[in-house]
């Protein structure tokens, strides 16, 4: 596995890779998402030259980090791929004090995200807000 800081992703790549989790509704403005993505902290990883999972993040560099997005190409899920991405991410950030993510509230997630180390935000009195306007 090749990891690629900041990778130059084209829009078949992004596409390939979100479908693949399911994650159809973040590809409907696959402009936008790419435009995004430039702009945001990301960290690919690839396999014999194809995408199969990327972490990204938003961040101060000061006081904040918001992992936005965690995919893992599903034939390559348990792997450790998406433990890797994450270890890195959370290692070029580690002078950081706040680390949010995003997931799915599914028993998955939730055992990843224990394993790295987050606790959910009802344990630490903790609530989050969203507001999707991609929702029709």
């Amino acid at each position: 596995m090749d990891l690629v800081v900041n990778p130059r992703l084209t829009k078949k790549e992004i596409t390939t890779l979100y479908d693949s989790v399911g994650w159809k509704k973040d590809v409907e403005n696959i402009d936008n998402l790419k435009k995004g993505l430039k702009k945001s902290f990301v960290i690919a990883a690839y396999e014999d030259g194809r995408l199969v999972g990327l972490v990204r993040a938003l961040s101060d560099f000061s006081t904040v980090v918001y992992i936005q997005d965690l995919l893992v190409c599903p034939e390559f899920q348990g792997k450790r791929i998406g433990k890797t991405l994450m270890l890195h991410l959370l290692n070029y950030f580690g002078a950081v004090g706040q680390i949010m993510v995003a997931a799915k509230p599914n028993n998955d997630a939730r055992k990843f995200f224990h394993y790295l180390g987050f606790q959910e935000g009802s344990d630490r009195q903790l609530s989050a807000y969203v507001m999707d306007r991609r929702v029709h």
